[in-house]
C-alpha cells in the first residue's frame, strides 16, 4: 500500500486468517474496519482523506496508532527481533502464578503479535500489538494477560449455563473479579512509586481507584433495585456497567487490595474464576474495616449469594 498498490483479495484473506486477526474479526472488529483504516494511513494517495478523518476524529485513536506504526517501521522490526530472541514466557509466568491457585503450569499461553491498537487482549491466543509493546512494560502486560488466560481455564461456573436474564450482570461481576485479581500482578508497584516515575495512564488508574468507595455505594443502590425488581435485571445491568471506571479494573483492584489486607493472598486466589466469592469476601473485609470502606447492603449480598448458589459448580 505504501507504493499505492491495492492488496489482492487473497492478501487480505491471508492477513485475516492469521490467529490474532481471526480472533479480532470474529466479533470485536469487522474486516472492513482494518481494510479502510490501513488504506487511509498507508496509501500516500489517501493523505488528504486521512487529514479529514483526523479532523473529524473518527477512529482517531486507531488512526494515530497506525500513523505511529507507519513512521516507525525500523523500531517495530527491532522489537520483532527482540521478541524472537528472548523467551519472555518464564519471567511472565513467575509473576502470574503468584496470583493463581496452582503452584506450576503445564502449558504456555499462545501469543499472537499484530497491529490493531495500543492494547492487547486476554483471548486465546493472547493478542499483543507489537508496536504498542515497545512503549509498555511488556513483561507486566504479558503477566496480566497470562493471568486471564489461566483464569479462564479454571472458571468455577459455566457461561453456557447462565440464564439469559442473568448474563449481563454476571459478566459485570466477572469483569470486576478477573481484572481486579489480574491487576494485582502488574499494577501494585504503581502505588509505591513517585508520581513522576509512572505513566499518565498509571496516574489515572490510581485516581480512579480512589473513587471506588463512591462507586461501590452506587453499585449497591443498583443491586438493591435488582433484588427488589428482578424483571429489571437487563436494564439495571446497563446502569451498573456504566458506573464502573475502566471496565471494572479499578473497582476490582480496590476490592482485591482490601481482601489482601484483611485476609491473605491464599484467600484471594481462591476467588480466581469465582466472581461471587470475590465480592462476598470483599464485603467481609469491608465489614472488618470499622466503616473505613463501604460494604454492600444485606439485599445486595442476598442477590449475589443467590447467584452463587445457582451457578457455582461444586
Amino acid at each position: 500500500m505504501e507504493s499505492n498498490r491495492e492488496p489482492s483479495k487473497s492478501d487480505w484473506n491471508q492477513l485475516f486468517s492469521t490467529p490474532g486477526y481471526k480472533i479480532l474479526t470474529s466479533g470485536e472488529f469487522n474486516k472492513q474496519f482494518f481494510i479502510d483504516n490501513f488504506r487511509l494511513v498507508f496509501k500516500p494517495s489517501n493523505r488528504k482523506k486521512l487529514e479529514e478523518s483526523l479532523k473529524n476524529k473518527k477512529y482517531l485513536h486507531h488512526l494515530n496508532h497506525y500513523i505511529k506504526v507507519r513512521d516507525n517501521k525500523n523500531l517495530i522490526k527491532d522489537q520483532q527481533k527482540l521478541l524472537e530472541r528472548n523467551n519472555f514466557n518464564n519471567i511472565a509466568i513467575d509473576r502470574t502464578i503468584e496470583f493463581l491457585p496452582q503452584n506450576n503450569v503445564y502449558e504456555y499461553p499462545p501469543v499472537s503479535f499484530l497491529i490493531f491498537e495500543s492494547n492487547g487482549r486476554g483471548s486465546s491466543p493472547i493478542i499483543v500489538d507489537v508496536a504498542a509493546s515497545i512503549e509498555w512494560d511488556f513483561i507486566s502486560f504479558l503477566s496480566h494477560e497470562f493471568h486471564h488466560w489461566y483464569r479462564n481455564r479454571q472458571l468455577q461456573f459455566s457461561y453456557t449455563d447462565i440464564a439469559f436474564e442473568d448474563q449481563d450482570i454476571i459478566k459485570i461481576f466477572s469483569m470486576i473479579e478477573a481484572e481486579g485479581i489480574a491487576d494485582m500482578v502488574d499494577k501494585k508497584d504503581w502505588f509505591t512509586k513517585p508520581n513522576s516515575a509512572i505513566s499518565e495512564y498509571a496516574r489515572g488508574f490510581i485516581r480512579d481507584v480512589g473513587k471506588t468507595p463512591a462507586v461501590i455505594v452506587s453499585m449497591d443502590e443498583v443491586l438493591n433495585q435488582i433484588y427488589k425488581d428482578p424483571k429489571q435485571k437487563k436494564n439495571l445491568a446497563k446502569r451498573l456497567y456504566y458506573l464502573l471506571p475502566q471496565k471494572g479494573h479499578t473497582t476490582g483492584y480496590f476490592m482485591a487490595s482490601l481482601i489482601l489486607e484483611k485476609f491473605s493472598k491464599s484467600k484471594l486466589v481462591m476467588c480466581v474464576g469465582n466472581p461471587f466469592e470475590f465480592i462476598l469476601l470483599y464485603n467481609k473485609a469491608a465489614k472488618m474495616s470499622a466503616g473505613r470502606y463501604p460494604s454492600f447492603s444485606d439485599e445486595s449480598i442476598k442477590l449475589i449469594s443467590e447467584f452463587s448458589s445457582k451457578y457455582i459448580i461444586n
